[in-house]
């Protein structure tokens, strides 16, 4: 019986703290834009657990990454992110997605330290988007 109180308590614990994974907010700005804004307005939406999002001459591409029970809705909350940051940032081209595939890939470039490539690898991420609608 001592073991078993033990074992729950154990169990609780580490269920408990499995779930306080914290949220990443990740803006890389390579512009001379001020990108508080859309940092705001990304860390605002309580629907969004997670974000990478990089600013790159003149696109703005931002991978989300939604809570568990907004996750049905992940399509219109990527889209009206994304209508909220094109009315802040309207000479920028922008694209917002829920796709995990897209935050993964705007992470990596957010790591990588050469600029010529990103431009192509931002390209050829829209590219992926207009595939997958």
């Amino acid at each position: 019986m001592f073991i078993i109180r033990h074992l729950l308590l154990i169990l609780s614990l580490v269920l408990l703290l499995a779930g306080c994974v914290p949220n990443e907010f990740r803006i890389d700005n390579r512009t001379d834009l001020n990108s508080s804004q859309a940092e705001e307005l990304i860390k605002d939406d309580n629907r969004i657990k997670g974000a990478a999002a990089l600013f790159y001459e003149d696109h703005l591409i931002a991978g989300i990454r939604v809570k568990t029970f907004s996750r049905f809705n992940k399509r219109k909350i990527a889209t009206e992110l994304e209508k909220s940051l094109k009315e802040v940032y309207p000479d920028l081209s922008i694209l917002v997605s829920a796709d995990s595939k897209i935050l993964t890939e705007t992470t990596k470039l957010m790591l990588e330290k050469e600029d010529e490539n990103v431009k192509e690898d931002i390209h050829e991420l829209i590219d992926l988007v207009e595939e997958e609608t």
